[in-house]
């Protein structure tokens, strides 16, 4: 090859190099540019994955940048769409809205163990999430293998294992909603084959199980699991479904919170078998007709603050009290504990055990780390309209389930 043609060969080889390397930068850039208008939808539309589906990335593969992901709501499903076409028309866009069948409809299932156990990710050895009680209504977004990710009716999403979930129709639905149900009302107990606490015991219930009921007699109702077992409860054990997840909270947070002294903490319990603060909180004021959303952090955000210091005299019972971290110049505010307020200075909370302490330094249970860590109390005054904090009567999970 003569000198000159090798040159060119080498100037052509050059500028293809250049312009592939251009194209590749100027694609990059472009992903770069998409990925942020995402997180701006992103903090606007899904602020907390706890409770809301976004899951939501590009890829870059032979010049295209690709957008795929899942989301389950409508809104968040359209201004993606609309945003990013109107932005970049070039990206293929490939976003499912979760469920894809059954949309609709928002209960479609119902949890069928005394306690299931939700986690973050679809495998046994993923910690635990949060917990349902048996007769939870929930929503599934969709099944991965044997798992299924679901949400729960304070709005947390994580997985559960399909033999601990019934699916349920809309017509299955609306005949469960007139059933009369009961509610488990013991910390813990049984549920039998016959009548009779000495026969086959068909499951272990916890306080907050649901259970319609098919037959009463003396001293035991029949009642039907999701699945449709047969079992027996002692009627004494149990209440009125309706009367008691639809009541005023008043004096019986107390009565109900010390039912769980001495359970042992369990990081994601929310249940008589084990619970973490924040899942005792939200248990408590469950049994008393109102849905507290999952975490402490959450928690802290809704209600009418009472107070910033660690003052018991400005305090009332039901009153929920948040520790953690202050925010300071150069820290945010970091809520890592709950407790709540019972009288008389004294607050219970879940620590190692469900256990009561004192805010009085004077008393032997008094706790001298929790005065700095103490970051405010809030008041939870019924009904509101928001949904971190709501009635049982306006919950929608719970009016598909609920007279």
């Amino acid at each position: 090859m003569k000198i000159f043609e090798k040159l060119a060969f080498v100037s052509l080889a050059v500028l293809i190099t250049i312009s592939a390397c251009d194209t590749k930068n100027k694609n990059a850039d472009k992903q770069a540019n998409i990925n942020f208008l995402l997180d701006s939808l992103k903090n606007i539309y899904a602020p907390d994955t706890r409770v809301v589906l976004w899951n939501v990335s590009t890829t870059l593969s032979s010049d295209t940048i690709f957008l795929d992901g899942e989301v389950d709501l409508k809104t968040t499903y359209n201004e993606i769409a609309e945003v990013i076409s109107k932005n970049f028309p070039e990206v293929k866009i490939n976003i499912d809205l979760l469920p894809k069948e059954n949309f609709d409809q928002l209960v479609t299932g119902l949890i069928n163990n005394s306690v299931a156990n939700l986690r973050s990710n679809p495998r046994h050895s993923a910690e635990i999430a949060t917990q349902a009680l048996l007769g939870t209504p929930i929503k599934i977004l969709k099944r991965d293998e044997d798992w299924y990710l679901v949400q729960t009716p304070n709005k947390y999403i994580a997985w559960v294992d399909a033999p601990a979930v019934v699916r349920i129709g809309s017509d299955e639905l609306k005949n469960y909603k007139l059933s009369k149900k009961v509610i488990y009302n013991n910390q813990y107990g049984f549920s039998y084959s016959e009548p009779d606490e000495n026969s086959q015991i068909v499951s272990d219930l916890v306080i907050g199980c649901i259970l319609p009921i098919t037959v009463s007699n003396e001293d035991f109702y029949q009642v039907k699991f999701p699945d449709n077992r047969i079992a027996w409860v002692k009627k004494n054990e149990v209440g009125n479904a309706d009367e008691v997840l639809n009541r005023i909270i008043e004096d019986e947070l107390v009565e109900t919170a010390k039912k769980f002294v001495g359970i042992p903490y369990l990081w994601g319990g929310t249940s008589s078998k084990g619970l973490d603060c924040s899942g005792f909180t939200s248990t408590i004021y469950l049994m008393n007709g109102t849905v507290l959303q999952r975490d402490a952090s959450q928690q802290t955000k809704y209600g009418e603050e009472i107070t910033t210091s660690y003052n018991y005299e400005l305090l009332q019972i039901g009153d929920l009290l948040f520790y953690g971290r202050k925010a300071s110049d150069s820290l945010p505010e970091r809520v890592t504990h709950v407790a709540m307020y019972i009288g008389d200075t004294e607050f219970i909370h879940a620590s190692g055990r469900v256990r009561i302490n004192s805010m009085d330094s004077t008393r032997e249970n008094f706790i001298p780390q929790y005065v700095p860590r103490f970051v405010r109390a809030v008041r939870v005054k019924g009904v509101s309209n928001s949904t971190g904090l709501e009635s049982i009567s306006d919950n929608d999970f719970y009016k598909e389930i609920l007279n």
